[in-house]
């Protein structure tokens, strides 16, 4: 699990919940916590809240993104922690400019902190959902949500959304490879498939076997969780299984996940990090 821990501020209100999130974090997984403020040493204050986190604070001078990346690297942390707003954040997106170009280019773990609204609590996390799509990457974010929940004592939900072809889907797919019945059955990995079909769920009973080998993997770590078919668009599913249900934090691989990459991104992890009503976790899985 995560044995060093870096956590961006700016010593912003809204940073401040990233913070007092990161260090609840690292309290329950007995983390390395480590405070990066990128611009000029604000003194004092940046080091009595490290005091008060047990955690070290670090001021580097320089582009937010940058720093905190490096800074990541240097120490050898392997999880960066930064909040949703703030931080320099002009807003392109839903997330503040720095966190989003950071989800981008992150090169270890990224938890992105639910910072505006404020969450009611920003202690350890009780309640976990992790998509999976039976890729390699996904099923990177069920042995992640696994080794979370067993740790913190929280409950964790797998969930794998399954989504229909449609006719014009059908026929697109017909055409590229000939005969859908046997590119079904084919390696999900083939070249043969158009990129935004590949890993793409479109049966329940195909979204079962996804969840069987998932339990395995909770098993194989010690952990229980409860699963789900569901039938719907992946980032949706997710997004409002969060908010319906009172989770507090989504895991997600940065790839896979029904395929096509828009971005640096997978599609659904990015649409996660931006639209998410609670906390991400992206996996850095490329």
């Amino acid at each position: 699990m995560y044995e060093k821990i870096v956590v961006g501020t700016d010593l912003s209100d809204t940073a401040r919940v990233a913070s007092d999130r990161a260090a609840a974090l690292a309290q329950g997984l007995g983390s390395e916590l480590i405070l990066v403020h990128a611009g000029t040493d604000p003194g004092e204050p940046l080091q009595k809240l490290a005091e008060s986190y047990g955690a070290t604070g670090v001021a580097v001078g320089g582009n937010p993104v940058e720093v905190l990346i490096n800074e990541v690297e240097s120490a050898g942390a392997d999880l960066l922690v930064v909040g949703s707003v703030g931080m320099a954040g002009a807003k392109r997106f839903m997330l503040g400019n720095v966190p989003n170009k950071i989800s981008h280019q992150a090169k270890s773990d990224l938890l992105i902190v639910k910072t505006t609204p404020a969450p009611a609590s920003t202690g350890p996390y009780k309640k976990l959902l992790v998509g999976t799509d039976g890729s390699e990457t996904a099923m990177s974010a069920v042995r992640t949500a696994a080794d979370l929940s067993k740790k913190l004592s929280a409950t964790a939900v797998v969930v794998c959304v399954y989504e229909p072809l449609s006719e014009s889907e059908e026929d697109k797919l017909r055409r590229a490879s000939g005969d859908i019945l046997a590119q079904w059955s084919a390696d999900r990995s083939s070249d043969s498939v158009p990129e935004e079909f590949r890993w793409r769920i479109v049966e329940a009973t195909h979204a079962h076997d996804v969840l069987e080998r998932a339990e395995d993997i909770v098993a194989e770590r010690g952990g229980t969780a409860e699963l789900r078919a569901v039938e719907g668009s992946p980032a949706e599913v997710l997004i409002d299984t969060a908010a319906a249900e009172g989770f507090d934090l989504i895991v997600v691989g940065s790839v896979g996940m029904t395929g096509a990459k828009r971005f640096m991104l997978g599609n659904v992890p990015h649409r996660i990090s931006h639209h998410s009503p609670v906390d991400v976790l992206i996996l850095h899985t490329a």
